[in-house]
């Protein structure tokens, strides 16, 4: 028997198909490489935004309904979409081994198997917000973390196994453990003791949860094996529309983080997200993000424009005309990228030491320093390797290095 894993959306997203595959070769099955050439198809979809949705549905209607089993949030959060087909949400995972009419997997089991040398991380399910517009809060609950001993013992089969870079995933990375008792500064302090040549990239945080553990958090980035890599998305530099979307912090506090951080790691890399056209959302609002995109200046940011979504308090809101959403989305994106062009050109002539840790286009690679900066090295290069590499030339969304080859 086959089967075909799809995937859409974030990277927890990607961490749960990991823990499907996991339950697939448990029980007998072969992993196929397209879905015309598989017994059973599992679509692990995603619901963030209505053009998401919809092209969820789209995809789930071309494919055979006998042969799907429907994942992620789309099942989780509006099960009526996807009545006809069988179905298994993120927190039910393990009753995809029943639907197979197989084994089980055991309990609190999060290790999946490596491919490359890069390996994903969950370290807990749910979040401790009440953001207006989320739909992902009704997909994922309450803050549901992991035991840290599991996952320590899951970091380490993986090391063990050859990975060199470790992503750690939830939905909020510095909510980890407020539901048990730890924090993520305890996780990350245990994962930091494996022995082995590795990387942690720490994912997305919340600044209602990083800035209550900021100066532990700092000190525990303050480490080797940890990538100087901050995702801490902002959404507005409004404080008037983060108190509407119920975000929990302010402007000033979201600066602070970064400063505080900054301030430690001046090569910090930065990612943040923003929403625009939030209910409400005026000229002068959109002037505050567009000068805090200025003012911090982030080297990555997701710009979305803000989709209704069912049963959520904005959707109750008068909604933004779409054309202004398109345009204030065309504007702070091309602030951004003028942004983020220029930080990259300022790196030209930059020494750097960084790990190969994907294969690229034409015979390149894409390798990371210590800052998760993203160079594009035109060499075909083992993965896992370190190399000394200059910085050679700048795009918007990537650097361009060299080998530095001693004689």
């Amino acid at each position: 028997m086959k089967a075909y894993i799809e995937t859409y959306g974030c990277t927890a997203n990607k961490s749960d198909s990991q823990r499907i595959k996991t339950i697939l070769l448990q029980n007998n099955y072969e992993i196929a490489d397209s879905a015309e050439n598989s017994d059973i198809i599992v679509v692990n979809t995603c619901t963030v935004t209505d053009r998401t949705e919809r092209r969820m549905i789209k995809r789930l209607r071309e494919l055979k309904k006998e042969k799907i089993i429907v994942a992620g949030c789309l099942p989780a959060a509006q099960p009526d979409l996807v009545s006809g087909w069988k179905t298994i949400t993120p927190r039910s995972i393990p009753s995809l081994a029943r639907i197979l009419g197989g084994q089980v997997p055991a309990k609190n089991e999060i290790c999946i198997p490596l491919e490359g040398v890069t390996a994903i991380v969950s370290i807990s399910d749910g979040c401790v917000g009440h953001c207006s517009y989320c739909i992902v809060k009704q997909a994922r609950g309450d803050l549901k973390s992991y035991p840290l001993k599991t996952i320590v013992n899951s970091a380490k089969r993986l090391v063990e196994a050859g990975a060199k870079e470790i992503l750690i995933t939830s939905q909020d990375t510095a909510a980890y453990g407020l539901d048990i008792g730890v924090s993520l500064t305890d996780l990350l302090s245990h994962i930091t003791g494996i022995d082995g040549d590795f990387y942690i990239r720490v994912g997305m945080m919340n600044p209602l949860t990083a800035t209550k553990i900021l100066d532990d958090l700092v000190d525990s980035f303050d480490n080797p094996k940890v990538f100087k890599f901050l995702h801490l998305p902002v959404q507005s530099g409004s404080d008037r529309i983060l108190e509407s979307m119920n975000r929990g912090y302010s402007v000033s506090d979201y600066v602070n983080i970064v400063d505080t951080f900054r301030e430690r790691f001046p090569s910090l890399t930065l990612s943040t997200d923003f929403i625009v056209g939030y209910p409400g959302e005026n000229a002068e609002d959109f002037g505050r993000t567009v000068l805090l995109l200025e003012k911090t200046k982030p080297t990555k940011v997701n710009i979305t424009r803000f989709s209704p979504r069912p049963n959520t308090p904005a959707a109750s809101l008068p909604d933004t005309l779409e054309r202004t959403k398109k345009e204030r989305s065309r504007a702070l994106t091309k602030a951004h990228h003028r942004i983020a062009y220029d930080l990259h050109r300022s790196l030209v002539g930059l020494l750097t030491e960084a790990i190969v840790t994907e294969k690229g286009k034409d015979s390149s690679v894409i390798a990371r320093d210590s800052s998760y900066r993203n160079l594009v090295i035109r060499e075909s290069l083992m993965l896992g390797e370190k190399h000394p590499v200059r910085v050679v030339g700048a795009r918007t969304n990537y650097l361009i290095g060299e080998l530095l080859r001693y004689t």
